[in-house]
């Protein structure tokens, strides 16, 4: 079997083109919603926090149902229908609450996927930079 070169490959380059699209200005837009230079930097912090504990949470409820690629579709459906949220919050609850959701299942697709990949891989880990790139 071969691997889907193609359909890993386009995964990684949408979900870093996601990222770089979206880092790069959420203090930004942050700013421009009127928060303060602390809850912006609390927002991001919540943003990133949520590694700590969703890639080993969604892990293990991979490893022990099997469908890490259901996970990957239902993380990547909720993390995209939570962010939609941000267009309606005003106050710096919903943005907070917005956040820690969504970033709970943004950060929960990626490790997700690299198993994905690995798995594809099997005997060919050398490729892993090719599919990466």
């Amino acid at each position: 079997m071969s691997v889907p070169y193609w359909r890993l490959s386009g995964f990684y380059f949408f979900y870093f083109a996601t990222l770089g699209g979206f880092l790069p200005y959420w203090s930004l837009y942050l700013k421009d919603s009127g928060f303060s230079p602390v809850e912006i930097g609390e927002l991001s912090a919540l943003l990133v926090g949520t590694k700590i504990i969703a890639p080993n949470l969604w892990g293990w409820i991979a490893d022990h149902t099997g469908k890490s690629l259901r996970i990957i579709r239902m993380a990547s459906f909720f993390a995209a229908l939570l962010f939609a949220g941000f267009l309606f919050a005003r106050h710096y609850f919903w943005f907070a609450s917005i956040t820690i959701a969504f970033s709970f299942f943004w950060n929960a697709v990626l490790p997700q996927f690299e198993a994905v990949t690995l798995f594809h891989l099997k005997n060919e880990s050398h490729r892993y930079s090719q599919i990466r790139l």
